[in-house]
């Protein structure tokens, strides 16, 4: 299983760009695997303590020294392989120092002093923002306030470690730490498979065992039908995902939710096809004669998919299709989602038909043989060649049956005026509800719902919401053609397009900024100003820093001959700007540059105002102005962002293609166009009542819910299908709208009844895992089931009822009017 937390950004994303430009900023030195520990105290809400410090330094000294790289020179601590930002966690050594000072001498003395966000510790300014969050402060009122509050101004490889601390809390966090933790919530889906199917296949053959014994069809091959009828879909998974990963796709965990999916599509259509066995079966022991075993099962196997057939081939077509649309999305993980149910719904289909169509056959041989023995035709009974072609019971046959009775009354009902006018008053209101709930819908993301809710991933996530990007959101600032250095018009260019940066309203300031020109601008003045000793002038020299900040004179290079930067670099103070520059080695011209800079503002915890932070970084980059520089923004989660302005367009353009090509293979089903009107309304009518609910629910417009969504649509087909294609069947047997109810319902009411049922109990077991990923699949497939049933069973009868009574009640006035007219007519001749 291998997964990749960027799957789910659209190809044309520009954090997709942004990301591989920032990469191959460090391909000199070998892409950066960060290792991020966050640590939060065990005792109240303050790390400030010198016990939480001191493990705090206990915790960096072993990740710096104890945990070794392979390279080519052997293993390597992160001390000795590091070759920029090696010193990035110093200032937290220092503060800590600066503590300890501070509990033995105090802090009344110029050389120490523990501020917020520099800190002075023996003379050495320490910029703390990149590594304290959370902090709170004593303003000039001597009130304690939230630095995140707008109302402050201060600026101007898997890696599992169990660090036992009486203090702190450590968590670790890496990209393989996170790629495994998406793995590990996949593959908690697989033993509720075996739950689900357990429960569907006790269920089947519950049911089918019932219905074969009220038909007085009961034998012990039911239960092998109703087991098999759950096995198949799984063949159909392993064949279509197995053949997947063959030819070079790879099995991402949201796949894990594919059985559950054709689990519930696959055993509707083979409920459907044992039902219609069972009524030819009973309809030929009471009208057929047939004493050859051969031609008597051929002809129920044919009448069977002449039934089944066609709807099958509906539904099995529209999902595909919506699968299909699905799979024309940008984003990586909703099309292997999207082409993986494609392929596995198809060979579902193939198996139904052939595999579980075959069985029926073998079972449907002994059943057959058992009649020819216990045979005793009735005189005058029909033959078989005088049935139904759709095995449906004839409109002659007694009204007997207490079944039928029972649903002849349910057909009544539900063509009552006053029904239909309830049943219509009813799906107004549940129409505006549900398009509330669509419209509202928000579109925000987060990436813990990827996770299982135990997971460290989320804890860190939660205190990464809390405590880090409300204080100290970054950005990373590329620029690709610096220019000339040397130029003084060009470093004020370079100045200018930071100050830019920092002007924006959330910025956190100038003192947040790691920009490399202001040191060397520094580095020039000071340069110019230092006195030479006469001895030395004709040495070559450079100068240098001591630890404590006092100068010294080194032969080197002279000044003034284009070697400044080179001298710049080597000055042990700022040799740590080597990270953020990417120059020539031979020329020392430099090529690329990166500057951070930090964000602060409590609502930053919202997404949709990270993302607009980000386009306000990326308008800055995009000026006319610094066009020349070739200006790249990036933000660590640029990826998510991305996501945010595409999925209501991409959700809404998946949707209106899908129901385009449903409507079409409808179509070519069903050329009646009031019984395709119905059919799509109901179809419309289930999708919205998916989305609406589920806006209400509580669900958000996210990656999880755009891959809900495509399932959704595609789900809603099948009981519409069924129940339009069985209705506009009848019309060649009867135009009696009860009696064409009443058939539908007794083809297909029970199927459907069955498949709701089970799918239903099937995907409850989904709510039992925590994950979010789950619960969303498991939400909106009950959801679709619910809805779908109603509008099969409730609605669209109503609606074809209303159909039919219109054009009748204007057909009788219209005759009323044409009698009245010709009463005048006569009268006036008289």
């Amino acid at each position: 299983m291998q997964n990749d937390i960027s799957d789910f950004t659209p190809f044309g994303a520009r954090s997709r760009v942004e990301l591989q430009k920032y990469r191959q900023f460090f391909n000199n030195h070998g892409e950066p695997k960060a290792i991020y520990a966050f640590i939060t105290s065990k005792v109240g809400d303050n790390m400030l303590g010198i016990s939480q410090l001191n493990d705090t330094v206990h915790v960096l000294d072993k990740i710096s020294r104890e945990f070794y790289l392979k390279t080519s020179d052997g293993p390597k601590n992160f001390e000795e392989y590091c070759g920029g930002f090696c010193l990035l966690n110093e200032p937290v050594r220092h503060f800590y120092s600066g503590m300890l000072i501070s509990g033995q001498h105090g802090t009344d003395f110029s050389h120490l002093d523990l501020g917020y966000p520099i800190t002075t510790v023996l003379g050495t300014k320490l910029y703390m923002d990149p590594n304290f969050f959370g902090v709170k402060v004593a303003t000039e009122n001597h009130k304690v306030e939230s630095v995140a509050d707008g109302n402050i101004k201060l600026f101007g490889d898997n890696t599992v470690w169990d660090y036992k601390s009486d203090h702190i809390d450590v968590y670790i966090l890496t990209d393989s730490y996170i790629t495994e933790e998406i793995v590990r919530a996949g593959l908690t889906l697989l033993p509720f498979l075996v739950i689900g199917f357990t429960i569907m296949a006790v269920f089947s053959s519950i049911t089918f065992a019932v219905s074969a014994y009220y038909l007085k069809q009961m034998n012990i091959y039911k239960i092998l039908l109703a087991v098999m009828a759950c096995v198949c879909p799984f063949m159909a998974c392993g064949a279509s995902l197995g053949a997947m990963f063959f030819v070079g796709f790879r099995f991402g965990s949201i796949l894990c939710v594919t059985p559950f999916l054709v689990l519930a599509i696959g055993v509707d259509d083979s409920y459907l096809m044992v039902n219609a066995w069972q009524r030819i079966t009973c309809n030929r022991r009471k009208h057929g004669r047939f004493d050859n075993l051969n031609v008597e099962l051929k002809h129920r196997i044919t009448e069977m998919f002449i039934e089944t057939g066609p709807s099958i081939t509906i539904t099995t077509i529209t999902n595909v299709l919506a699968f299909g649309v699905g799979a024309t999305t940008p984003a990586a993980e909703i099309q292997l989602f999207s082409i993986g149910n494609a392929c596995a719904v198809m060979a579902d289909f193939v198996f139904t038909i052939t595999f579980y169509g075959a069985l029926m056959a073998v079972v449907g041989r002994q059943e057959i043989a058992e009649e020819l023995k216990n045979l005793k035709t009735l005189p005058g009974a029909e033959t078989p060649s005088e049935t139904s072609s759709t095995g449906s019971v004839g409109s002659s046959e007694p009204e007997d049956c207490k079944f039928r009775r029972a649903i002849a009354k349910i057909c009544r009902f539900l063509t009552n005026t006053w029904v239909c006018s309830v049943v219509l008053g009813l799906l107004a209101v549940y129409w505006y509800i549900c398009i509330v709930g669509t419209v509202n819908i928000k579109s925000e993301l987060s990436p813990n719902k990827l996770f299982l809710e135990e997971s460290n991933i989320v804890k860190i996530f939660k205190q990464r919401k809390t405590h880090i990007i409300p204080y100290y959101s970054a950005c990373w600032i590329l620029v690709e053609n610096p220019g000339d250095i040397n130029d003084p018009l060009q470093r004020s260019k370079l100045e200018d397009l930071i100050r830019s940066f920092e002007s924006l309203p959330s910025a956190n300031g100038q003192y947040s900024t790691k920009f490399w020109l202001r040191d060397y601008e520094d580095f020039l003045r000071q340069s110019e100003d230092i006195d030479l000793p006469i001895e030395e002038e004709d040495e070559e020299v450079a100068i240098e820093f001591s630890v404590n900040g006092s100068q010294v004179v080194t032969p080197s290079q002279p000044f003034g001959q284009g070697n400044e930067l080179r001298q710049f670099l080597e000055w042990p103070e700022f040799s740590f700007w080597k990270g953020f520059i990417q120059i020539n080695e031979s020329t020392y011209h430099m090529n690329k540059f990166l500057v951070t800079t930090a964000y602060h503002g409590s609502e930053l915890v919202d997404w949709s105002n990270r993302a607009k932070l980000l386009n306000e970084w990326r308008a800055v980059a995009d000026q006319e102005k610094y066009r020349s520089l070739n200006v790249t923004v990036y933000e660590e989660d640029a990826k998510f962002l991305d996501l945010i302005e595409t999925m209501s367009p991409v959700a809404i353009q998946s949707a209106l293609w899908t129901f385009a090509s449903m409507f079409v293979v409808a179509a070519l089903f069903i050329s009646h166009p009031p019984t395709l009107f119905v059919a799509t309304i109901s179809i419309l009518s289930t999708s919205l009542g998916v989305f609406g609910i589920m806006s209400w629910w509580g669900a958000d417009l996210d990656p999880i819910m755009m891959s809900a969504t495509v399932m959704s649509i595609g789900f809603s087909v099948d009981i519409p299908s069924h129940v339009s294609y069985h209705f506009y069947q009848t019309a060649k047997e009867t135009s009696d709208i009860r009696r064409r109810l009443q058939m539908t319902i007794e083809a297909v009411g029970f199927p459907i009844f069955e498949a709701s049922l089970s799918t239903s109990l099937c995907v409850i077991s989904l709510f039992f895992v925590d994950l979010n990923m789950a619960q969303i699949f498991a939400k909106c497939m009950l959801l679709v089931v619910v809805i779908g049933m109603i509008h099969g069973m409730l609605v669209m009868p109503v609606i074809f009822a209303l159909l039919d009574t219109v054009p009748r009640k204007l057909t009788l006035k219209s005759r009323k009017q044409h009698l009245a007219s010709t009463v005048t007519v006569v009268t006036v001749v008289t």
